[in-house]
């Protein structure tokens, strides 16, 4: 008789669990009371959340390994087909997270992610579970340290870690100093990293805010220009932008035929008769260049001769590059400067990944861009459109939709997300419009409701339980799939991290970045040095303190 009522307990618990764990896949199902409070229950459990989400066969098919594979040989060509098949998928696809049934959720590295997420929604532990895995080089922007000290040790055993922190947050030190006006002999490169600084300044407010990026661009280029033929620096540059010894650039350009004297005569009509148009090409210039105000910021773009980052071979060896910065008000003030460096990568790379074969980066660059609209604004519409096919992969987090419209308006909002393959959501945004958008695009399914005898369509998830997951969780979307609410792995909670940490190796000590010293070209309008004046130490180029790790012993 004991063993009897044993047996049907078990059998009771067993129904249970199979009606928990599959009643949600059957095609008639009823509609719970409390949706919110339900989902989140069996997001607990790690149950199939309900009705029109991903099944387990679409998990298997879609977003597994399997699938990840399948695409792996365009993404990774270098790569053998044993290489793939038997190595670990992430060599090939990153991940994104567990779905139900622990099925494990993985994007290919040729497809790109937009990430919105509340401040402290858990965005950046989960960006540094993938950036310790990524199988290629990796640029990370950020206003914190934190992510340099989640993910920097294990990274650096794949490659060389670099550090460009002028501000010095945290106390991590930059490893080099970059100038960039190195290169700008080259009228295209000139052009290209003025178009950077100029269209990297925010134009909210202002009517026509294209047209004066543009224009701003154009007589930049020129200054570059100028200024590297005259072995000359961005203080300088910031010196001709205010009016003063507006007559040297178009001298040293009138010495040289062809672009030189074409773009010294466009100088000439900006020194001309001071009307509005020339004075808001110049504010636009002077927001570019106003981070050279600060000595400590300036010092950073002096390098010694051949002391830059060289980019190519940053690529080859897989090295890892933290742009670190704070902000303050609307835009950090190095904005500018992290834009062009972070542009000058990306072009760097397409250009590399055009003559390997495939005509793509292998192993492909991870572009992290936290905080992208406020410290490295960059063209993000513009890169999504063919990045992924130069083996390029970006990851674009912002706070919420209205971010991403203030910085790239409707529009390139718009774009963001049509060019992003998984689009995922944190839990807490609290924006009407994102959320109806994110409910929208998950769909309907047929239930029926108490009391009802046939069935009605309903949203698959509402935006109140979009808003409402646990912590943790985020809802994923790509084109064509149902939408699965994934559990993300957090950065600290990575078996390697923990690893390194436990013999206390999590941040690896790095060198101060020598820089030139010796007077300056000249005082910057409220510089209060005098011309005799050293260049002093750029900030976070102090080591860190002794005793603090274990190699300070």
């Amino acid at each position: 008789m004991t063993r009897l009522l044993i047996l049907a307990a078990v059998a009771a618990v067993l129904l249970i669990a199979v009606k928990w764990a599959f009643l949600a896949a059957l095609p008639y199902r009823r509609l719970p009371r409390h949706r919110v409070r339900c989902l989140r229950l069996r997001l607990h459990l790690r149950l199939h959340p309900g009705p029109g989400h991903a099944t387990v066969i679409e998990l298997w098919l879609r977003w597994g390994k399997l699938a990840a594979f399948r695409r792996s040989r365009r993404a990774r060509p270098a790569l053998s087909f044993w290489q793939r098949a038997l190595g670990p998928a992430s060599a090939y696809s990153i991940l994104i997270g567990r779905a139900h049934y622990r099925h494990k959720l993985r994007l290919p590295v040729e497809e790109h992610a937009v990430v919105q997420s509340p401040p402290r929604g858990g965005k950046t532990g989960w960006l540094a579970s993938v950036i310790l895995h990524y199988p290629g080089p990796v640029i990370s922007t950020t206003t914190k340290h934190d992510m340099f000290e989640l993910t920097s040790a294990i990274r650096a055993r794949r490659g060389p870690v670099h550090v460009f922190n002028p501000q010095g947050v945290g106390n991590v030190p930059s490893t080099f100093r970059w100038d960039p006006l190195d290169g700008c002999q080259d009228p295209a490169t000139a052009i290209r990293r003025a178009d950077a600084f100029a269209e990297s300044v925010s134009q909210r407010g202002v009517e026509d805010g294209s047209f004066w990026s543009a224009k701003a661009s154009d007589y930049l280029r020129a200054y570059f220009h100028a200024a590297a033929l005259g072995g000359l620096d961005l203080r300088d540059v910031a010196r001709w932008v205010t009016g003063s010894g507006a007559a040297e650039p178009e001298s040293i350009l009138n010495r040289y035929p062809g672009t030189g004297r074409q773009w010294a005569a466009q100088l000439a009509e900006l020194r001309g008769e001071a009307n509005r148009t020339a004075q808001t090409i110049r504010m636009t210039m002077s927001r570019a260049l106003a981070f050279l105000a600060d000595p400590a910021l300036a010092a950073s773009v002096l390098p010694l001769p051949g002391g830059s980052l060289d980019l190519e071979l940053f690529l080859r060896q897989a090295g890892s590059l933290y742009l670190i910065a704070e902000t303050r008000g609307e835009d950090a003030p190095v904005a500018p400067l992290f834009a062009c460096l972070a542009s000058e990568l990306h072009y760097t790379a397409c250009l590399a990944g055009s003559r390997m074969p495939g005509g793509r980066l292998d192993p492909p660059l991870l572009m992290a861009l936290d905080e992208v609209t406020q410290i490295c604004p960059v063209p993000v519409p513009s890169w999504l459109a063919d990045s992924g096919g130069k083996g390029i992969q970006i990851i674009t987090v912002a706070h919420g939709e209205a971010q991403l419209r203030s910085r790239w308006g409707a529009d390139g909002a718009r774009v963001i997300m049509d060019t992003s393959g998984a689009k995922i959501w944190l839990p807490g945004i609290t924006d009407p419009q994102a959320l109806e958008a994110a409910s929208i695009l998950c769909g309907t399914a047929a239930v029926r409701e108490h009391g009802q005898q046939h069935h009605t369509r309903h949203p698959v998830l509402t935006p109140e339980m979009i808003s409402q997951l646990p912590a943790r969780h985020a809802l994923v979307i790509r084109s064509g799939h149902s939408p699965v609410i994934a559990r993300l792995p957090m950065g600290w909670n990575d078996h390697a991290y923990k690893a390194a940490r436990h013999v206390r190796l999590v941040t690896p000590r790095l060198p101060p970045a020598p820089g030139r010293s010796g007077p300056p070209a000249a005082n910057l309008p409220g510089d209060p040095r005098p011309d005799s004046a050293a260049d002093p130490a750029p900030a976070g180029l102090a080591p860190y303190p002794a005793g603090r790790y274990p190699w300070d012993a």
